[in-house]
């Protein structure tokens, strides 16, 4: 496997998604991507542009989503023939502010799911080993002291060379790009759940590599990180209120896909696929990072008969594992947002890059 394979995967992926969605018929897709490819550099010169990508209209057809910071920023209507529909989302970041993420659980819009309020298992709290995936974790640098902050353990993924893993966020467990690999610790819980407390009795592996975030105007694909763990601290599944375990089964998405996640702060939420091939500037502690063909879903709950939006993620929920509803078919990996829209890595290019990374081919562990 060699990374220079990147632009084959993208468009390996692209065609994948234009297949999936012609079923579903969604129209015009690869007109919609070319002209989103070529306007790109005009939309992001509109002071208030987030991101764009390519969504579908109530009619079935593709059209190009620009995502703002505010109701005042103007789009134009077409783009190449293609129609350009305006989001009003607000700022994006990494949901890496303290003050995000102090936000209690149970928040989550799941029918089932519910952490402290349902009286389910509560993912801010040290739980018995085998961690659930979707647990508070943190890090422990010993060459840097101890940091209070929280994200979301996403799952365990399993090596060919046997060795099980950590998948989680850069920001999360590697801390920016500032991790050391092999001897930064994971704790579960996060220090921040613990009242800022470092308890190396609470660790359940050890930062084994990352995918440095550029802050240089260059575009990242990945906000990823896995540290080397056991079967004994860490388990393959969510709580049995949220979905249980993953498919070892990946899927690409497309617009309109029915997603679910468990985090930290949340618990389960679903949501649904919102936009693909999407280019967003997020920000960071360090500063604003470019990211392209991510995910953008966003969160649905019942409200009497209607079917409404509603947040899928808030701060510390960093790390989740997107999943597909009813399959549970791993999707994306959860590291950016804000109350309207949440981002998400594409599933299948974090497993690639960090199986380059890592020496070895790596896969969502469903416990078989």
């Amino acid at each position: 496997m060699k990374l220079f394979n990147r632009s084959l995967l993208l468009l390996a992926a692209v065609a994948l998604f234009v297949f999936s969605n012609t079923a579903f018929g969604q129209r015009g897709l690869e007109r919609a991507l070319e002209a989103q490819r070529a306007h790109n550099p005009n939309f992001f010169q509109v002071d208030g542009v987030v991101a764009t990508g390519v969504s579908v209209d109530k009619a079935g057809n593709a059209v190009i989503k620009v995502y703002t910071e505010n109701a005042g920023t103007k789009v134009p209507q077409f783009a190449n023939g293609v129609a350009v529909k305006k989001f009003v989302a607000g700022p994006i970041t990494a949901w890496d502010r303290p003050v995000d993420q102090m936000k209690k659980p149970g928040r989550g819009n799941g029918g089932g799911g519910g952490g402290g309020d349902t009286g389910g298992t509560n993912p801010q709290t040290r739980l018995v080993r085998p961690v659930a995936i979707g647990a508070s974790i943190g890090t422990y640098r010993p060459n840097a002291g101890n940091a209070c902050f929280a994200g979301t353990l996403g799952c365990r993924l399993k090596g060919s060379n046997g060795q099980r893993y950590i998948l989680s966020n850069n920001h999360v467990i590697a801390e920016e790009n500032a991790g050391s690999v092999g001897s930064d610790l994971i704790i579960q819980p996060g220090t921040l759940d613990n009242n800022c407390v470092l308890d190396l009795n609470d660790v359940i592996g050890s930062l084994s590599g990352f995918v440095p975030i550029k802050f240089n105007g260059q575009a990242n694909f990945i906000d990823a990180a896995v540290a080397a763990t056991t079967t004994s601290d860490t388990g393959f599944a969510s709580p049995t209120e949220a979905y249980g375990a993953p498919s070892a089964n990946t899927q690409a998405a497309y617009v309109g896909m029915p997603v679910q996640k468990f985090g930290r702060t949340t618990s389960l939420t679903l949501g649904e696929v919102d936009a693909i091939n999407v280019t967003v500037n997020v920000g960071y502690t360090a500063g604003t990072a470019l990211f392209e063909n991510q995910i953008i879903i966003i969160g649905k709950r019942q409200r009497g008969r209607k079917v409404v939006d509603a947040t899928f993620s808030e701060g510390g929920d960093s790390g989740s594992l997107i999943v597909t509803q009813g399959n549970n078919n791993p999707v994306g990996l959860l590291f950016a947002g804000n109350s309207s829209v949440t981002i998400a890595n594409p599933i299948d290019e974090v497993l690639t890059t960090l199986s380059v990374l890592n020496s070895t081919v790596l896969s969502v562990d469903d416990g078989n």
